[in-house]
């Protein structure tokens, strides 16, 4: 049993750029809820726009950090489902568990969007309280002693992207393009060849460190769009056929463009990563997707059931999540790993409570 008289040292978001170390009441239990001892949590691309820009789903002060791994530790009033010791990975996206989208499965598109680290704290802390609608609706998902907490919190960013592959139907051996090789193109990547089988993977990335690890993680081929015709190089590649599925993993208005530039006859363009506000609307040959039969879609986030796939594929190791764990950082140093994650030498940085 915690108490609240007890402190636990957290990450606070204040606004822009402004995101500090402070000591905080350990949270108590309320009817319905969980408290974890978190013990892994990742940093991901929208923490590093969220301490840069804000977020209108956030109100500060905030704990932010929503790749969660951790053990239950306290259980409130009527929870069944968990108990002391269980060991959890918990996703971002949040079900209302009321709405037409939560009710039909498409919890990711869930009316009110509630989300871990946006309106409740989140997991860069010692200790998480999961709200009662997070227990009852939310991806919480035990995990054996097979992998490790930190393999484990990568289960959330994994499952975006099988979303992402579900919303492109994508089918064994279809040619693949990922724009960015971030984190998340990597993971994309290497699911494009471990999961799915694609008979060719092609990574477009502007930094060198992160073309050599895409190469590292099953792309056949790295461009670099400073000096590479990315569209004349892709179409040679293809034959002039152009690329099955595309994937834009970055948020950059001209990736977008070219990836419809260059998508294949029935072939599927997933408009992976947002764009920051105030860019401008992409321009696109409505002739080109009409007469090629191409399909344009977007993903957002994940569904529970994204959450628990991809939790069972890092456990029976069909993906390998240590290897794209490259740093590791004590909450202490939280201003280091958000420095590491933004300089393009990482793929994930996981954060561990002291």
């Amino acid at each position: 049993m915690i108490h609240n008289n007890l402190s636990m040292q957290a990450a606070v978001l204040y606004g822009p750029d402004d995101l500090r170390l402070e000591h905080r009441p350990v949270p108590e239990t309320v009817p319905g809820s969980v408290i974890l001892k978190v013990d892994a949590c990742a940093i991901c691309g929208s923490d590093l726009r969220i301490l840069k820009s804000g977020n209108p789903r956030i109100t500060e002060p905030r704990i932010i950090g929503h790749e969660v791994a951790g053990t239950v530790i306290e259980v409130g009033d009527g929870v069944d489902k968990f108990r002391i010791g269980d060991r959890v990975s918990v996703g971002a996206d949040i079900p209302c568990g009321k709405c037409h989208h939560c009710i039909s499965g498409h919890a990711n598109n869930c009316d009110v969007n509630l989300a871990i680290g946006y309106q409740f704290d989140g997991g860069y802390a010692e200790y998480i309280r999961l709200e009662p609608v997070v227990v009852q609706y939310g991806p919480v998902k035990k995990f054996s002693s097979a992998i490790s907490s930190t393999e484990a919190a990568l289960a959330e960013p994994l499952g975006c992207c099988i979303n992402g592959y579900e919303l492109v139907y994508m089918a064994k051996g279809a040619s693949v393009a990922v724009f960015g090789a971030g984190p998340i193109g990597i993971m994309l990547i290497s699911l494009a060849k471990t999961l799915y089988g694609s008979r060719q993977v092609v990574s477009i990335e502007p930094q060198a460190q992160r073309r050599a690890a895409a190469l590292k993680y099953g792309a056949d081929l790295a461009l670099d769009p400073t000096v590479d015709n990315v569209y004349e190089r892709v179409m040679e590649l293809s034959g002039g056929a152009g690329i099955d599925r595309i994937f834009t993993a970055c948020p950059s208005v001209e990736t977008h463009e070219q990836a419809v530039a260059m998508v294949a006859k029935r072939g599927f363009v997933n408009l992976f990563g947002g764009l920051s506000k105030g860019s401008r609307p992409i321009l696109v040959d409505s002739n080109w997707l009409h007469y090629r039969e191409a399909y344009l879609t977007g993903s957002h986030g994940a569904t529970p059931a994204h959450h628990a796939r991809a939790l069972e594929l890092i456990e029976q190791g069909v993906i390998d999540a240590k290897s794209f764990i490259t740093h590791e950082v004590p909450l202490g140093r939280i201003a280091e790993g958000f420095q590491i994650a933004a300089s393009g030498d990482a793929v994930k940085v996981v954060i561990h409570a002291e």
